[in-house]
């Protein structure tokens, strides 16, 4: 299995545009339906009484208010994030050390999150994460490779997506596994950090 050369920033890049798409489109069915039942719900509020009808249409507003806020947050990310918010979270780090010793470092993360684990390619490994009574299942792509960018550097991309297409959050499980898979990459590097260069 060769890997493929790419750049940097193309790394898992076909997933995050197909889920992109695919995401866009169960949202825009989700919310037809959604609005459909709504209008439904404070029709028949109002044909019980006034006062239902407002409470209804009040509730309904208070519910997409908050889904609103929960939806523009999810692709927020801060300064000092290693990784995007919501349940399809992405993130990319540098590490001067070897392949293999940036894998060992991740595998102790993967045994902590009793993660199922797929060699997909050379580079990239499918991580499973189970079900629970709080949370959903959900997918991990892991990749490491040579970096194409910046030459003499290894680049540690992982990439999150929930089983279920229309989720709107994970509740931070997608992101905070993310989180702990990069922050495991030995003395790592942010993208933006100025000593990506060869030493």
């Amino acid at each position: 299995m060769e890997i493929e050369i790419v750049a940097d920033s193309e790394i898992l890049a076909d997933e995050r545009r197909r889920q992109r798409k695919y995401g866009r489109i169960y949202r825009i069915a989700t919310a037809i339906l959604l609005s459909a039942a709504s209008v439904g719900l404070v029709y028949l509020g109002f044909l019980t009484s006034t006062r239902s009808g407002w409470v209804v249409l009040i509730g309904i507003l208070a519910m997409a208010a908050v889904v609103a806020l929960m939806m523009w947050r999810m692709d927020r990310k801060g300064p000092e994030d290693l990784v995007t918010n919501g349940p399809w979270s992405w993130g990319q780090v540098y590490s001067g050390s070897q392949t293999r010793e940036i894998w060992d470092h991740l595998g102790a993360v993967v045994m902590r999150h009793g993660l199922g684990v797929t060699r997909i390619t050379r580079s990239t490994a499918m991580l499973e994460r189970k079900a629970s009574f709080l949370y959903r299942k959900g997918i991990h792509l892991l990749d490491v490779r040579p970096s194409l960018d910046h030459p003499g550097w290894c680049v540690v991309t992982v990439q999150s997506s929930p089983d279920l297409p229309t989720s709107l959050t994970d509740f931070g499980r997608g992101r905070g596994i993310n989180t702990e898979l990069l922050s495991a990459v030995p003395a790592f590097r942010k993208p933006d950090d100025a000593d990506l260069v060869i030493e």
